[in-house]
C-alpha cells in the first residue's frame, strides 16, 4: 500500500511539473509565431434571417473561415483574434465586403437588405484603410453613374444620320475616358499624402506592375513606416516590386547570337550597327496573328526604312518544314532565323517572350533594349507609335 501510495504521488508532481512549462511554451509561441496578433471584434446590423451565416476570410485563403458567426435578431458579433493587419473579407451570403482589420479600432458593418437579401453594406470605422477604401470605391461607383448618363444622352444623336457620327466619335472618347478612370484615380490616390499606407501597399499589391510603374512604387515603398515592414501585405508588395526591378535594372543587353536562317546563313548582328535601331519580330507558321502582323510590317517597309529600322525574324520552330513553307509565303528573305533551344531560354527568361507574335526594339550600334514588349498597333499607326518610341 505505501508503494503505491508513493508511485501515485511521484505521477502526480510528474503531471504537474510537465503541464506547467507547456503553457508557457505555448503563451511564448503565440508571441513568436504571431507577433503582430490582431484582437477582432466586429458588430454588425443587417436585416437577415437568423442563423444566417457570416465570416472572416482572407483573399490568399477564401476557402477557409478565419472568424464566424450567424445573425440572430439582426445583428451578428464576432469576436477572435487574427494573426495580423491586413485586409481581409467580411463575407455575407457570398457577398465579400473588404476591411482592413487592425488593434485599436472600431469595426461596426451597417447592411441593407431586403426580402431576406443583402444589397449593399459598409462598414462605420475609425480605421483610415478601411475608410479609404471604402471612399475609392464609392468614386469609382459615381463614376460609373456618370458615365452611363453620358452614354444615355448620346441615344437621339445615334438615332439621327446628321449627328451619328459625331455621337460615334463622342462615344468612343467617352469609353476611352471610363477605361482610364480607375487608373487615374488610382494614381491620385498613391499620391495622396493623406490616404493611409496600408491602403497604398493595397493598391500596388492589386495593381500589374510594370516599367511604367515600378519605380513609382519602389519610391512608395521606401515612404512605408517600420510598423507595416513586418506585415506580410508589405513583404507580398515589396517582393513582387522586387521582382520588377530587378528585371527591368538588371535586363542583359541583346546577346550576339547566331541562329541560322532558312539558307544555312548564320545572323550577325555586328553587320547591323549602322542601322539604327532593329524591330525583332518572333513569330511562329502556326500563328495567324502574327503572320498577319509580319505582312502590316512588311507594306511598311518603307516607313520602317526611312525612321532606320530594321526588321529582324525570329522564331523557335520545331518543324523546319512548316518554318520553311511559311517563310517562302511570307517572303521573310534572309533575315529571318532560327533559334536553337540555348537562344530561345535566355529570350523566354530576360526579355519575358512567352506569348507570340512578340516584339522588341533593340539600339543596333549597342544592342542595348530601347523596349523588351514592343506593342505593336494594329490600327495602321505603326509609323507614329515607332517615332513616339524611339524619340528620347
Amino acid at each position: 500500500m505505501k508503494t503505491f501510495f508513493v508511485f501515485a504521488s511521484l505521477l502526480i508532481i510528474c503531471s504537474l511539473s510537465c503541464q506547467q512549462p507547456a503553457q508557457q511554451a505555448g503563451s511564448s509561441q503565440d508571441t513568436t509565431v504571431f507577433p503582430n496578433l490582431v484582437n477582432v471584434h466586429i458588430t454588425g446590423d443587417v436585416l437577415l434571417p437568423d442563423s444566417t451565416k457570416v465570416f472572416i476570410n482572407s483573399d490568399d485563403n477564401s476557402m477557409q473561415p478565419l472568424l464566424s458567426g450567424e445573425v440572430l435578431d439582426g445583428r451578428f458579433e464576432l469576436h477572435g483574434e487574427l494573426a495580423e493587419p491586413n485586409f481581409y473579407n467580411l463575407v455575407i451570403q457570398k457577398q465579400k465586403f473588404k476591411v482592413f482589420l487592425e488593434n485599436g479600432k472600431t469595426y461596426k458593418f451597417k447592411g441593407q437588405a431586403s426580402a431576406g437579401a443583402l444589397q449593399a453594406g459598409l462598414f462605420e470605422t475609425n480605421s483610415a484603410a478601411t475608410k479609404d477604401y471604402q471612399q475609392m470605391q464609392e468614386i469609382l461607383k459615381q463614376d460609373i453613374a456618370t458615365f452611363n448618363a453620358k452614354y444615355a444622352a448620346l441615344r437621339s444623336a445615334l438615332d439621327n444620320p446628321k449627328t451619328y457620327q459625331a455621337a460615334v466619335e463622342r462615344s468612343e472618347k467617352i469609353d476611352r475616358e471610363r477605361k482610364e478612370q480607375p487608373e487615374k484615380l488610382k494614381h491620385r490616390y498613391l499620391q495622396d499624402d493623406k490616404i493611409a499606407d496600408a491602403f497604398k501597399l493595397y493598391l500596388i499589391k492589386e495593381d500589374k506592375i510594370n516599367k511604367s510603374n515600378y519605380k513609382t512604387y519602389q519610391t512608395i515603398l521606401t515612404t512605408v513606416p517600420d510598423s507595416l515592414k513586418g506585415l506580410s501585405l508589405y513583404k507580398q508588395v515589396a517582393t513582387k516590386v522586387d521582382e520588377v526591378v530587378n528585371f527591368y535594372d538588371k535586363m542583359p543587353d541583346f546577346p550576339d547570337m547566331h541562329p541560322r536562317n532558312v539558307q544555312g546563313d548564320s545572323l550577325n548582328l555586328s553587320a547591323f550597327k549602322n542601322q539604327g535601331t532593329l524591330l525583332f519580330v518572333f513569330w511562329g507558321s502556326w500563328n495567324k496573328e502574327a503572320k498577319s502582323d509580319i505582312q502590316l510590317i512588311k507594306d511598311s517597309s518603307a516607313a520602317l526604312k526611312k525612321l532606320n529600322i530594321t526588321p529582324i525574324f525570329l522564331t523557335w520552330e520545331k518543324d523546319f518544314d512548316a518554318w520553311e513553307k511559311a517563310s517562302k509565303a511570307l517572303l521573310l528573305g534572309q533575315h529571318n532565323y532560327r533559334l536553337n533551344a540555348t537562344d530561345q531560354d535566355f529570350v523566354v527568361r530576360n526579355y519575358a517572350v512567352r506569348t507570340l507574335p512578340h516584339y522588341m526594339l533593340v539600339n543596333a550600334a549597342d544592342l542595348s533594349i530601347k523596349n523588351y514588349n514592343f506593342t505593336y498597333p494594329l490600327d495602321g499607326r505603326l509609323e507614329s507609335k515607332l517615332k513616339e518610341e524611339l524619340t528620347p
